[in-house]
């Protein structure tokens, strides 16, 4: 590997993860859910989003002091493998942490905005709603993801992670919901 390529892996491991505790720090407001005069917010929790910043500084880290480490010989492997193996984790979860950050469900007395992780915002309309289903593995809140199903429209899914028992009932769509709703662990 070339020492230029080594650089840019070791200063991905160093930045990446100090630029998500930067945001994390000055830009969170500490809660998923914000109520405001005309509409409710829902984003993941800053819990779930901090702990995937300190995961990438961890890993940055360890990553840097095992490089460091295998250049001073006090292991046989070559820096040149170990950092690029701890800096693609801390890249990839970078990507996945600002996807989730920009995850928003915005509901409305008869509609809601949901800016997906990719892609522009999508407007659903309550009363266009066919049918709302049960999807995935249960999340951390006891919840699996919930793909809301309108006429003439791709699905949309929202997340388990999200508050789902708040944003079912505002939507106030039960004969749409299919199965009900699930019991929590």
């Amino acid at each position: 590997m070339s020492p230029e390529v080594a650089d840019l892996f070791s200063v991905a491991a160093a930045v990446l993860p100090v630029l998500a505790c930067l945001v994390e720090w000055a830009g969170s407001v500490g809660i998923s859910e914000r109520h405001h005069s005309h509409h409710d917010t829902y984003v993941i929790s800053s819990a779930l989003s901090r702990s995937f910043a300190f995961a990438m500084l961890l890993m940055g880290a360890i990553g840097l002091m095992l490089g460091w480490l295998c250049d001073m010989g006090g292991f046989d492997s070559s820096a040149d493998v170990v950092v690029p193996f701890f800096s693609a984790f801390v890249i990839v979860l970078f990507v996945l942490w600002a996807l989730m950050r920009r995850y928003r469900v915005s509901l409305y007395d008869d509609f809601m905005d949901v800016r997906p992780y990719l892609g522009s915002v999508r407007t659903i309309r309550y009363d266009k709603i066919e049918r709302m289903e049960w999807r995935g593995v249960r999340c951390g809140t006891g919840f699996r993801s919930l793909e809301v199903i309108s006429a003439g429209e791709r699905p949309v899914r929202l997340p388990g992670v999200l508050d789902l028992e708040h944003i079912l009932v505002h939507i106030d769509r039960d004969d749409a919901l299919v199965g009900g709703m699930p019991q929590r662990r």
